[in-house]
């Protein structure tokens, strides 16, 4: 599956290949809605199949007002509205299968934009195709007919329920990273001299002289004579030859001033 996940302990052969996971609620009615999804899922497999389609998991949500169907992660996790918010009624099935094609249409495009609705309607046109050839699904759901299919005959079309809203919307993960918008503040990309110069100022701080750089001490670690360049880097001989000068002079100007203190302290 395009998915990367497919079930191998299934206790029956699922209606759609490309659904891992079917969901409905717990309660009384959970065989009926069971069926009711499979139906669904078994219907649109030509619809997802033909356009490179996957859900991870087509689940039953509860009876509501504001919605009937919503998408989260571009099809990780679709959710229908089965039943009528008041009377309980079960809603129209060819209504459902649309809300289905809405909720499928968001898996390419997450908002309700001009490009949305032209999947969105694509998918229903393929839907419509379907029904004129009397397509239920393949293999036991091609027969149409389930211990069950009495009950879809009383049913609630949507111009009754009237939901404030078709979808609920679709939803990202927080885990995702928000792309930028252009004019957006891009962070600045450092070169490897820059990121240098910055864990050595984190590390030693900003205010230190590079060894060599004042004229005077460069004189007199090459014993008088005037180097044409800077010396070379630290790891070459010349680097090391350069800080073990640098160290002998500091050692004898300790000594000299420590013996200047120690004459000061006799003549005391």
């Amino acid at each position: 599956m395009p998915l990367g996940i497919e079930r191998i302990n299934a206790r029956r052969h699922q209606p759609n290949s490309r659904i891992v996971f079917i969901k409905p609620l717990e309660g009384p009615d959970k065989a009926f809605a069971q069926d009711f999804l499979e139906r669904i899922a078994a219907i649109c497999h030509p619809v997802m199949k033909a356009n490179h389609l996957s859900i991870m998991s087509l689940e039953e949500y509860e009876p509501n007002p504001e919605f009937v169907g919503r998408n989260f992660n571009a099809g990780e996790v679709i959710q229908l509205v089965l039943k009528a918010p008041f009377t309980g009624h079960w809603l129209s099935f060819r209504s459902v299968q649309m809300v289905m094609m809405h909720e499928l249409a968001h898996c390419m495009q997450m908002n309700h934009s001009g490009a949305f609705w032209k999947v969105r309607n694509q998918f229903a046109g393929e839907l419509r195709d379907l029904w004129g050839r009397g397509y239920t699904g393949d293999g036991f759901w091609s027969r149409g007919k389930t211990l069950l299919s009495g009950q879809y005959e009383a049913t609630t079309g949507l111009e009754e329920v009237k939901p404030r809203s078709l979808c609920g919307g679709t939803f990202r993960s927080s885990r995702r990273k928000r792309k930028r918008k252009a004019g957006d503040n891009k962070p600045k990309t450092l070169t490897y001299a820059e990121r240098q110069q910055r864990r050595i100022a984190r590390r030693f701080g900003t205010n230190g002289v590079t060894l060599g750089d004042d004229a005077d001490t460069r004189v007199k670690l090459e014993d008088g004579k005037k180097p044409k360049g800077k010396p070379r880097v630290a790891g070459s001989a010349r680097g090391r030859e350069l800080r073990a000068a640098a160290a002998l002079a500091r050692f004898g100007q300790q000594k000299e001033e420590q013996i200047k203190k120690e004459e000061e302290q006799d003549s005391g």
